[in-house]
C-alpha cells in the first residue's frame, strides 16, 4: 500500500509541475490587463487542485499556504477585489512560495523559510480583507467540545438558506447536490460550488437564485456529530435568465468534484432539461435526493408548470458548445521518460542494424534482386515512420522551461532594483525533451546577465528617453532543421571599449590586439570574464557566460551575439532538434568517411581549379557563386587529417592544379556560407548520433560521431563551427568587391 501511495504522490507532483506554469501564465494575463473571467477561474482551479492534492497526503505546510492563496484568488473570482499591479505582484510573490513549498514537499528544494511564508500569507490576507472574504481557520486540528458549548450562528458567504419563493419563473433549473466526505477531505467545500452557480446568473436575475440546505441528517446533539462525515445536501434554484444559463454551464461548475459529489439537474416542473437523455446524472439510490426526501423543492414543483419554449431554447443553444468541448479533449497517459528514452535507443540501434544489413547485401551482390530492393525500401520507410513517431512522443513545447524564466527575471529585477518585463514568444515550439531539461541553467544565466548588465537602471533609461520599464524578449522558432532561441533586451548594448579594457586587465587578450566588433563581443564568453565592479547576489564572480557557452556546445549548439549601442543586445542560441538521429550526407575526405547534416547542405557543385578560385590579400581562397563570394574550406587541412587511406595505396594529394574540385556549399543558421572541398560524395543516410566528447574528447569542428552499416565509426561535422572559424576572419563584402575588381 505504501508503494501505491508513493506512486500516487509522484503523480501529484507531476501534476503540480504542469499546474504551476498554468498559474504563472494566468497571472501574466492579469498583469497585462488581458484576463478574462475564465482565466481567473483557471488560476483559482490550480490553487484549489494543489491544495486538495496536498491535503490528501497530509502536506500541512503546503495545504495551509495553498488555502490562503485560494481564498485570496476567490476574491478575484467573486469580483469583490479588482486586480491591480500591486495585487498581481503579491500573487506572483506568493506563487513563488507555493512553488518552493511544492519543491520542499517533493524533496527537490530547500526548506522554505517560515518568515517568508508568514510574510506572504499576511499580504494574501490583506487581499482577503479587502474583499471581506472568509477568515482563515486558526488550526486544522480538532479539539474536544466543551460541556458548556452553545452553537453560534455562522456565515456561508452571503447565502441565505430559506425556502424558495413559490412564484419562481417556469423553466428554472433545480440543482440538487450531495457532497461525499471525500470532497471535504481533499480541501474543497460546498461554498465554492454555490459561488460557481451564482456566478452563472446575470445580476438582473439574481432575485430568482435561491439556496436550500437540507439539514435532516444532522444529529440532535452536537456531541453526536460525526466530524468526518458529510451530512448536508443542497437544492439550488438557478434561473435560466432567458436562455443565458444552460445545463452544460451548470455541469461545468461540478467538473472538478463529479467523483465526490452526487448531482441531479431538473427543471422546476420536475423534468430533466434534456428530457432525461444523455448527460443526465440521476442520484444514487441510497442518496435521499428524491422528491419525497427533498420537501423544500416540492411546493415549487406543484405550483409552477414548465413551458415548452424554455426547454427547447437552451437545448438548441448548448449543442454547439458540447461539440466544441469534446473536440478539445484528447486522451493521454503518463509514461516514464526512461521508457521513452529506451525506446529511442532501440530505434537508433534498429537504424544501425538496417544500415548493416544493406551493407552486407550490397557486398554480396544481392541488391540486384528487385523483390529484395522493394522489401528493403519498405523496411527503410517503416524505420523512418517509427523514428518520427518516437520523436513526436519525445518532443515537447519549450513552454515548460520558458514559463520558469518569469520567476528568474522577477527575482533578478528585485535584486537589481529594476522594473523589467519578460515577453515570451514561440512557447509552442517543440524540441526534444532531453534538450529542454538542459536548457534551464543556460537560459537562467543569460536572463540574469540581461537584467544585471543589459537593461539600464530606471534613472539611466529616463535620461536616454526610454520608458522606465525595460523589456526582455525570449523567443523560440525553427529554422533550417534546428531550433533557435533568442534572448533580446532593449538596454544600452555592449560597451565594447570597456569589455576590451577588462579583457586586457585580466590577461585575456594582448593590449595591441586588433579585434573586430564580433570578436570583442565574444570576449564575454571567456572564462573568468566579468564587467561587474563588485560581487553581489546577482553577478560579479566571473562565472556564467562561459558556462553558458560550454553548456550549449555540449548540446551540439552554438551561441552568437549582436549588439547595438543604446538599443540593446541579442543572444541567439542554435540547437539541434534532437540528440538522437539525423539525416546526413556521407562524404569522403583523405580516405575517411564523414557525415554532413543534410539541413546544412545548400548545394553540391564542381569548381575548375585554379581558374575559378580567387585569393584575397589575407590569403583566403574564395569562389564566386551567382554573385556571392564564398570562402573555401579545405576540409582535410581544417581537420588536419593524415594523408592515408584504408588499403595499401596511399591517398593522392589533391591540389588546385587538378581540373575539378568537388565542393559542398554549406550554410549555418545565421545564413553565413562556406564551400567545403571534399574528395567525393558517398551516399545520403540516416545516422544515429553518438557523443564523441563522452566517449573520447572534444574535437574542434566535430559535433558527434556515428556508426555506419559496415561497423566503422564516422565523424559528424560541426558545420557552424567550421564556418565561424573562417567567416569571422573574412569580411565577405570586401571579398566580393575585390573579386569584382579583379574581374
Amino acid at each position: 500500500m505504501s508503494d501505491e501511495m508513493d506512486d500516487i504522490l509522484k503523480i501529484f507532483f507531476e501534476e503540480c509541475d504542469e499546474l504551476l506554469p498554468e498559474l504563472e501564465r494566468g497571472l501574466g494575463e492579469l498583469s497585462d490587463d488581458d484576463a478574462s473571467k475564465e482565466t481567473i477561474n483557471a488560476i483559482f482551479r490550480v490553487a484549489h487542485s494543489i491544495k486538495g492534492g496536498a491535503a490528501s497526503f497530509g502536506l500541512e505546510r503546503l495545504v495551509r499556504f495553498a488555502h490562503t492563496y485560494e481564498s485570496a484568488l476567490d476574491c478575484l473570482r467573486s469580483e469583490t477585489v479588482a486586480p491591480n499591479d500591486e495585487i498581481v505582484r503579491i500573487f506572483f510573490s506568493a506563487m513563488d512560495v507555493l512553488s518552493d513549498l511544492v519543491a520542499e514537499a517533493k524533496g527537490t528544494g530547500d526548506t522554505v523559510d517560515d518568515e517568508r511564508i508568514d510574510d506572504n500569507i499576511k499580504k494574501l490576507k490583506s487581499i482577503i480583507e479587502m474583499g471581506n472574504g472568509p477568515e482563515e481557520p486558526a488550526s486544522s486540528e480538532s479539539s474536544p467540545v466543551p460541556e458548556n458549548f452553545e452553537p453560534v450562528a455562522f456565515d456561508f458567504g452571503g447565502f441565505d438558506f430559506d425556502e424558495p419563493e413559490e412564484n419562481a419563473e417556469g423553466g428554472d433549473f433545480s440543482v440538487q447536490f450531495t457532497p461525499h466526505s471525500d470532497l471535504y477531505v481533499r480541501g474543497d467545500d460546498a461554498r465554492n460550488l454555490l459561488l460557481g452557480l451564482k456566478e452563472l446568473v446575470p445580476e438582473e436575475h439574481q432575485d430568482g437564485f435561491h439556496v436550500v440546505c437540507d439539514q435532516e441528517k444532522l444529529p440532535a446533539s452536537l456531541s453526536e456529530l460525526p466530524a468526518e462525515e458529510a451530512l448536508l445536501s443542497w437544492t439550488v434554484t438557478v434561473p435560466q435568465a432567458g436562455g443565458q444559463v444552460t445545463e452544460e454551464q451548470i455541469r461545468e461548475v461540478f467538473d472538478w468534484v463529479d467523483d465526490v459529489c452526487d448531482l441531479t439537474i431538473t427543471m422546476a416542473g420536475g423534468n430533466g432539461p434534456d428530457g432525461g437523455g444523455e448527460g443526465s446524472l440521476p442520484p444514487l439510490e441510497e442518496e435521499p435526493a428524491s422528491e419525497e426526501e427533498a420537501p423544500q423543492a416540492q411546493p415549487q414543483k406543484e405550483t409552477v408548470a414548465p413551458t415548452p419554449a424554455p426547454k427547447v431554447a437552451p437545448k438548441e443553444e448548448k449543442k454547439p458548445a458540447k461539440h466544441v468541448k469534446k473536440a478539445e479533449q484528447s486522451p493521454s497517459i503518463r509514461v516514464d521518460l526512461n521508457r521513452i528514452s529506451m525506446l529511442m535507443d532501440m530505434v537508433g540501434e534498429m537504424v544501425i542494424g538496417q544500415a548493416s544489413l544493406e551493407s552486407v547485401l550490397e557486398k554480396s551482390g544481392a541488391l540486384d534482386n528487385q523483390e529484395l530492393l522493394k522489401s528493403l525500401s519498405v523496411m527503410r520507410s517503416l524505420t523512418r515512420d517509427i523514428q518520427d513517431a518516437v520523436m513526436a512522443v519525445r518532443a515537447q513545447p519549450v513552454r515548460s522551461v520558458f514559463q520558469r524564466m518569469h520567476r528568474v527575471v522577477r527575482e533578478a529585477s528585485n535584486l537589481a532594483k529594476k522594473d523589467i518585463a519578460l515577453v515570451l514568444e514561440g512557447e509552442e515550439t517543440e524540441i526534444d525533451r532531453t534538450l529542454i531539461e538542459n536548457l534551464t541553467d543556460p537560459l537562467t544565466h543569460m536572463l540574469r546577465n540581461a537584467v544585471d548588465h543589459g537593461v539600464e537602471s530606471p534613472e539611466k533609461r529616463r535620461e536616454a528617453g526610454k520608458s522606465e520599464q525595460g523589456t526582455i524578449w525570449l523567443s523560440a522558432y525553427h529554422r533550417s532543421g534546428r531550433i533557435l532561441i533568442d534572448i533580446k533586451d532593449d538596454g544600452g548594448g555592449i560597451n565594447r571599449e570597456r569589455v576590451f579594457q577588462i579583457a586586457v586587465q585580466k590577461g585575456i587578450v594582448a593590449p595591441d590586439a586588433q579585434l573586430t566588433e564580433d570578436e570583442v563581443n565574444e570576449l564575454i564568453f571567456a572564462p573568468g570574464f566579468s564587467t561587474a565592479e563588485k560581487v553581489s547576489d546577482l553577478s560579479g564572480r566571473g562565472v556564467g557566460m562561459d558556462v553558458v557557452k560550454q553548456a550549449i556546445q555540449n548540446l551540439g549548439g552554438h551561441v552568437s551575439i549582436k549588439s547595438t549601442p543604446g538599443q540593446g543586445t541579442l543572444f541567439s542560441l542554435s540547437l539541434p532538434l534532437t540528440l538522437a538521429v539525423l539525416d546526413g550526407m556521407l562524404i569522403e575526405c583523405r580516405g575517411s568517411t564523414m557525415v554532413v547534416p543534410v539541413t546544412s547542405v545548400v548545394e553540391l557543385m564542381t569548381v575548375k581549379a585554379p581558374q575559378e578560385i580567387h585569393i584575397i590579400p589575407d590569403g583566403t581562397r574564395v569562389i564566386l557563386v551567382r554573385g556571392r563570394c564564398i570562402p573555401l574550406i579545405y576540409l582535410a587541412d581544417a581537420l588536419t587529417l593524415p594523408w592515408v587511406e584504408p588499403g595499401d595505396k596511399p591517398a593522392a594529394k589533391r591540389t588546385e592544379q587538378e581540373d575539378q574540385l568537388i565542393v559542398l556549399i554549406v550554410e549555418n543558421e545565421a545564413g553565413a556560407r562556406a564551400a567545403l572541398v571534399v574528395d567525393g560524395i558517398r551516399d545520403q543516410a540516416q545516422v544515429v548520433i553518438k557523443s564523441i566528447e563522452k566517449n573520447y574528447r572534444r574535437i574542434e569542428g566535430i559535433s558527434a560521431a556515428t556508426i555506419l552499416g559496415d561497423g566503422s565509426v564516422s565523424l559528424i561535422l560541426d558545420v557552424s563551427t567550421l564556418i565561424a572559424a573562417t567567416t569571422k576572419r573574412v569580411d565577405t563584402r570586401a571579398m566580393e568587391q575585390l573579386v569584382r575588381n579583379a574581374a
